[in-house]
């Protein structure tokens, strides 16, 4: 289908965010800690993304000011940033109509390269490739040379010499959008390198409206930030996440390497099966015995150690799963599910659980023997890696350290 002619120039962008929405009140948060510093983080606003001097409409784009396109079409989702590696990256958007596509972009300062996105329909994929490693790009989408979205930026993973980087992992977002929406800000401000999410990214995975409401909610931090997911029991297994991201190997588990780790997720969502001869463990016991990488972290939804639930599932996690870890010396295992937040250290594992990203709390009143410590209330965790050393730092959704601990990675100490 072609795009009808542009007929009415506007000067300007907006960019439409869902308005907050309400959520049920829980009891004030409950902190415990054992061998765990706390501290007051400073508050930080927001950075908004500069908005892009738009191309020329003449193959190699320059700064030259150009009218910005007509009210016939623009983005409905997105852009957002999947699947990068050291020398690519893959980002998505969708538009309200079929129409011709493309990113323009460039390194830091400089917006002098295109790429198609094949075909012309709603949903949108362009893959950037020939980036230089742990790189800084500017890019925007545009049609016609028209840009459709504001400048922003992203950063290539780096070179497997380079043992210098930052995470975020937060989880169970599904109903508290408007918690949501403050700890994805948060996020943004810390500017990491990329996002986990643990799972229940959506209170439904089969509507359509939901996974509408995650990604405006998340516009702005997806725009700069990767995100890689790991599907809960809310997303039902269903095709719209699968459809939605754009992740390594089969999607439905995975691995991919940042730095000096590897970085594995699996499906435990209590649907797609886990035994011990399931092509899913199967796989996982492949990953974990080929890596050579001084850290290795897995995430999935269900936890193995949880002071709340403690149902079946988890029992079978620690059948199937925690074998495995333990054998090939896994550093840490990053969970949600529980909605709340609880750090463990189990046979020289180190768990943690942070399913805080928005959902109703459930309150740990009895940690396990092995808890190091716990947070009853909405939050999030970053990690950073320096060498051997990996630092968490557990925040709440005001930018408040509820818990702060250090890891040596097993592989150091041999």
């Amino acid at each position: 289908m072609v795009r009808p002619a542009l007929r009415i120039l506007q000067s300007t962008l907006t960019l439409v965010l869902l308005a907050n929405c309400t959520f049920r009140p829980v009891a004030a948060p409950v902190v415990a800690a054992v061998a765990s510093d706390t501290a007051t983080a400073t508050s930080t606003e927001t950075p908004s993304p500069p908005t892009p001097p738009p191309p020329t409409t003449t193959p190699t784009p320059s700064d030259t000011p150009t009218p910005l396109p007509t009210p016939e079409g623009g983005i409905t989702r997105g852009p957002y940033l999947q699947s990068p590696t050291s020398d690519s990256i893959v980002i998505v958007w969708e538009t309200d109509r079929p129409m011709p596509c493309e990113v323009i972009y460039g390194r830091l300062g400089t917006f002098d390269q295109r790429m198609m996105s094949p075909g012309d329909g709603l949903r949108h994929e362009a893959t950037l490739s020939g980036l230089e490693p742990g790189t800084e790009y500017n890019y925007w989408v545009a049609s016609n040379g028209y840009p459709l979205s504001k400048a922003a930026s992203f950063r290539t993973s780096p070179s497997s010499s380079d043992a210098s980087f930052t995470f975020v992992a937060f989880g169970d977002t599904r109903t508290g959008d408007a918690v949501h929406r403050q700890i994805a800000a948060r996020i943004l401000a810390l500017h990491p390198d990329f996002v986990i999410h643990t799972g229940d990214l959506v209170p439904h995975g089969s509507i359509d409206s939901d996974w509408d409401r995650f990604f405006q909610i998340e516009q702005p931090l997806l725009a700069s930030v990767p995100l890689f997911p790991s599907p809960g029991n809310h997303e039902e297994n269903d095709r719209r996440y699968f459809e939605a991201f754009v992740l390594p190997g089969n999607e439905h588990w995975y691995a991919f390497d940042w730095g000096n780790a590897r970085i594995i997720s699996l499906q435990i969502d209590g649907i797609v099966p886990f035994g011990k001869q399931s092509e899913q463990v199967q796989w996982l016991q492949s990953m974990l015995a080929s890596t050579t990488q001084e850290w290795v972290i897995v995430v999935f939804h269900v936890p193995a150690y949880d002071a709340v639930l403690n149902d079946e599932m988890e029992h079978a996690v620690r059948l199937n799963i925690v074998p495995l870890l333990e054998r090939y010396g896994v550093d840490l295992v990053l969970n949600g599910h529980s909605h709340n937040y609880q750090r463990l250290l189990v046979n020289g594992i180190t768990y943690v659980v942070t399913g805080g990203g928005g959902a109703e709390l459930y309150r740990v009143t009895h940690p396990l023997p092995d808890t190091q410590a716990y947070y009853n209330g909405h939050h999030f965790v970053e990690f950073t890696i320096q060498g051997d050393t990996l630092t968490g730092k557990a925040l709440t959704s005001d930018g408040t350290v509820i818990d702060t601990f250090s890891l040596r990675s097993h592989r150091s100490t041999k």
